[in-house]
């Protein structure tokens, strides 16, 4: 057999109610064996418009006198052109043979994957309605020059989040019937006038403050409530709010920069809608220039955060400690010895199920996020101490690298355990330590367990080793290598320090 690369002229799609996404075929052409006119298999096809299950295949063949159709779902035909009802949304590898007189053949493979845009229109607003936040834990919004990328400016990376809660108790509610809730909480953030606000300098305000508006009362649209409705297209990935002063994250951002006064329409892009084990995704994007917005659904609103409100305050130094042992299974967000996560670019999500083994105990999801520089932050719990390793010799972790990532592109396999004092600076790369594991003997789709002597680290801006120090405060884990926004979900459990 040998592969080739088809694309398909898209208007010969007919998108209704359900998208048919067509990718990569898998192009398998078997090589016909003798004969001067060998048969070429050639097809492509069209959606039904009042039966979104129902597919037309018009048959391209060359040479050929007879036809052989595999459905991909366990029905098969030898019609020419054949019609075919599929019996639910889902992946689907269609393949025809094409053969002549005598009896030779050639075959051609198509991947398609027909999605109920229903199913993505529950996961936005669940069955009756779905309510959102601003993440609480890694990187809440971001700007930067494309969608899902950050490099310019964060909030949860550069920013701290508990600098200014008043933008995390916003929640916002998608109702099945098409309209959209908006709660403040009784407050809103107010970019400053050089950042598209209103206000001299920036700030949280309460609503109820008469000089929260400034000079356009219009702008208390942008307060708690409002009458407003919601449009998504799962065709085109675009969430659309209507309604005066109707937004997710900032009021003041819109498709065409800063507004300090409300608009009757915004539409954002959709580059990320998933159901996750724990929490649902949804981020979405502001182009012009690009805001990001990271927004997350639990299943169970228990498990929503606590607002953060420990601003970092650099230059601290922490009472040391000395142990013996420290840990972090990921099992269970309780699952340290010990140590903590800390507010960070990336993100873990506990107790999820090993990817390799569903019935064995619980790991964590290491969710690797669009910022550059991401890792995963760890410090002493539940008193934050420098810490002095006098005590241990090594730290190991296991890792689980799925090979479904996307490593095409600077997405690596690589795995990097680091130590810094945190507290010193922001800066705290310039002074750090670390163990840089670059992936090349990795392997996907396994676990692996990596293990380090504490005083032979192999990268970092720090002078000598860890032992010779006593004021290292964070730990930190990075999965897919470092100054790239490229995302990526891995598994981790077991970071042990023996």
């Amino acid at each position: 057999m040998k592969k080739g690369n088809f694309k398909f002229n898209l208007l010969w799609m007919i998108l209704p109610l359900f998208a048919v996404t067509l990718f990569t075929a898998c192009g398998d052409d078997e090589e016909p064996t003798g004969g001067t006119e060998n048969p070429v298999a050639s097809f492509q096809f069209a959606v039904n418009p009042d039966n979104p299950l129902e597919v037309t295949f018009t048959n391209f063949s060359q040479n050929a006198t007879s036809y052989a159709w595999d459905f991909g779902d366990g029905n098969s035909s030898a019609d020419k052109d054949p019609v075919h009802t599929y019996g639910a949304a889902g992946d689907y590898t269609v393949t025809l043979t094409a053969s002549n007189a005598a009896g030779q053949s050639a075959q051609r493979s198509q991947d398609l994957s027909i999605t109920d845009p229903n199913t993505q229109l529950a996961l936005l607003a669940g069955q009756t309605s779905k309510t959102w936040y601003l993440q609480r834990e890694g990187v809440a919004m971001g700007i930067g020059p494309a969608v899902g990328d950050n490099q310019w400016w964060s909030f949860g990376g550069v920013t701290p989040l508990a600098d200014r809660p008043c933008i995390l108790d916003d929640s916002f509610t998608f109702h099945r019937d098409g309209t959209f809730e908006f709660s403040s909480g009784g407050t809103i953030f107010i970019d400053s006038e050089g950042n598209g606000g209103w206000h001299a300098d920036e700030d949280c305000w309460d609503e109820t403050d008469p000089n929260v508006w400034g000079d356009n009362p219009d702008r208390a649209a942008f307060g708690d409530g409002g009458d407003y409705t919601f449009e998504y297209d799962n065709n085109n990935n675009t969430l659309t709010l209507n309604g005066l002063g109707a937004f997710v994250g900032l009021p003041n951002k819109t498709e065409s920069g800063d507004n300090p006064d409300p608009v009757n329409s915004k539409t954002y892009v959709v580059f990320n809608l998933a159901e996750g084990a724990i929490a649902d995704t949804l981020n979405i994007a502001l182009d012009g220039p690009t805001w990001n917005f990271y927004l997350v659904s639990y299943h169970d609103p228990a498990d929503l955060p606590e607002i953060p409100t420990d601003v970092p305050v650099f230059g601290e130094d922490y009472p040391d400690v000395s142990p013996t042992a420290m840990s972090h299974t990921f099992a269970a967000a309780d699952g340290g010895v010990l140590l903590d996560t800390i507010q960070s670019a990336s993100t873990v999500e506990f107790g999820v199920d090993d990817p390799a083994d569903a019935t064995a105990a619980k790991v964590g999801q290491f969710n690797r996020t669009a910022d550059q520089f991401q890792e995963l932050q760890f410090q002493t719990a539940p008193d934050k101490n420098d810490i002095n390793y006098e005590n241990l010799s090594t730290v190991s972790l296991d890792v689980y690298l799925p090979s479904s990532n996307d490593y095409s592109n600077t997405l690596t396999n690589s795995v990097i355990i680091g130590f810094a004092d945190k507290g010193a600076t922001a800066q705290w790369w310039t002074d750090n330590y670390e163990f840089v594991n670059d992936g090349s003997t990795l392997p996907l789709d396994e676990w692996t367990t990596i293990t380090y002597n504490l005083g032979e680290t192999n990268a970092g801006a720090g002078s000598g080793t860890i032992y010779e120090r006593n004021d290292l405060d964070m730990i930190y884990v990075q999965i897919g290598g470092g100054n790239h926004t490229d995302t990526g979900t891995f598994y981790v459990r077991n970071l042990r320090f023996e």
